[in-house]
C-alpha cells in the first residue's frame, strides 16, 4: 500500500442517505427524490446538528467501504456510540420533512410541472413537445369528426356537378334541334313557295316548341349551376372552419414566454425512506495556515 498524502487529511462526517416521495393528488405530482447529505459530528452538547448539511451529488453506491492509506483526523466520541445513530436517523428524517421541499415549476395552460432538478429552459422546451403532441392528437381527432360531414359535402357535390354535365349536354341537343328545325322551316319557306301551306305552319310550330325547350334546358342549367356552387360553398365553409379549429390547437410559441408558477411541496413523514446514516470519512486538504478545505 503507498504512503499516504501528507496534504490530505481525512475527517470524519455523519452521512445521511433517504429517498423522498413528494406527492400531491389534487395536483398531479408524484415525484421521487434521493438525497445524500453530510454534517459534522462535534464534541458539543448536540454533537449533530443537521441543520447545517450540506447536499452531495452522489450515490451510497459511490462510496468506498474499504480504507484507504491516509492520515485520518481524531473521531468524536459521539461517533462510537451505536446508540446514537437512530436517533440521527430520526433527526435526519424531520430535517427533510421540515427543510427539504420540493420546488417546481408549472404552466398554467398545460397543467404540466417540472420535473426534479429540471431547468427551467428544458422544461419550456418539453411543454412544447406535450403541445406539439397534443396538437397533433386533436388535430387527427378534428379530422375524424369532420371526415363524414366532407365526404357526405363532396359526394353531393360530385352528383351536382354530374346533374349539371346532364343539363349541360341536354341543353346543346335542345339548341341544335331548335337550330336544326327553325333551319329547316326558313329552307322551305325560302325555296320558292309563295303561299304558306299547313305543312310550313306546322313546321314553324314544332321549331317554336323545340326553342322552348332550348330556353328550358338553358334555365335546368344554370339551375344546375347554383346547386353545384351551394354545395361549394357549404364545403368551403366547413374546411374553414375545420382549419379555424385546428388553429386554436396549433399554437405553442407562447411556451416560451408564459410566466410558470412556482410551487412548492413539503414531503409527509411516512414518504421519506432513511435508506443509511453511517460514518464516513471524507479528504481535506491542508493549507499552508495550518487549516483544511474539502478536497472531495
Amino acid at each position: 500500500m503507498p504512503p499516504p498524502d501528507s496534504t490530505i487529511l481525512y475527517q470524519a462526517r455523519l452521512l445521511g442517505s433517504a429517498q423522498v416521495r413528494y406527492a400531491n393528488p389534487k395536483l398531479k405530482v408524484d415525484a421521487l427524490q434521493d438525497i445524500i447529505a453530510i454534517t459534522e459530528i462535534t464534541d458539543s452538547a448536540v454533537p449533530v446538528d443537521w441543520a447545517a448539511a450540506e447536499e452531495l451529488a452522489i450515490t451510497a453506491n459511490q462510496l468506498e467501504k474499504n480504507p484507504v492509506a491516509a492520515e485520518f483526523a481524531s473521531c468524536p466520541p459521539a461517533a462510537g456510540d451505536a446508540k446514537n445513530y437512530a436517533a440521527w436517523a430520526k433527526d435526519f428524517a424531520t430535517w427533510i420533512q421540515n427543510r427539504r421541499r420540493l420546488t417546481l415549476l408549472r404552466s398554467p395552460s398545460l397543467g404540466q410541472f417540472s420535473k426534479p432538478g429540471e431547468e427551467e429552459r428544458d422544461f419550456r422546451i418539453r411543454l412544447q413537445q406535450i403541445a406539439r403532441e397534443a396538437r397533433d392528437d386533436a388535430a387527427e381527432k378534428l379530422r375524424a369528426k369532420y371526415a363524414p360531414k366532407m365526404a357526405t359535402l363532396q359526394e353531393r357535390l360530385r352528383r351536382a356537378e354530374a346533374a349539371k354535365q346532364r343539363e349541360i349536354d341536354q341543353a346543346k341537343r335542345a339548341k341544335m334541334d331548335s337550330v336544326i328545325s327553325f333551319g329547316s322551316t326558313l329552307l322551305g319557306a325560302f325555296l320558292g313557295r309563295r303561299t304558306v301551306s299547313l305543312g310550313t305552319v306546322s313546321k314553324a310550330g314544332t321549331a317554336m316548341r323545340s326553342a322552348g325547350r332550348a330556353m328550358g334546358q338553358a334555365g335546368d342549367v344554370g339551375r344546375a349551376e347554383e346547386t353545384v356552387a351551394a354545395v361549394q360553398q357549404q364545403l368551403e365553409d366547413l374546411e374553414s372552419q375545420f382549419e379555424a379549429e385546428v388553429e386554436k390547437t396549433a399554437k405553442t410559441e407562447h411556451l416560451l414566454i408564459e410566466t410558470l408558477e412556482t410551487i412548492e411541496l413539503s414531503p409527509t413523514r411516512a414518504n421519506i425512506d432513511v435508506r443509511l446514516v453511517a460514518l464516513v470519512w471524507l479528504p481535506f486538504s491542508r493549507t499552508a495556515a495550518g487549516g483544511t478545505h474539502p478536497a472531495y
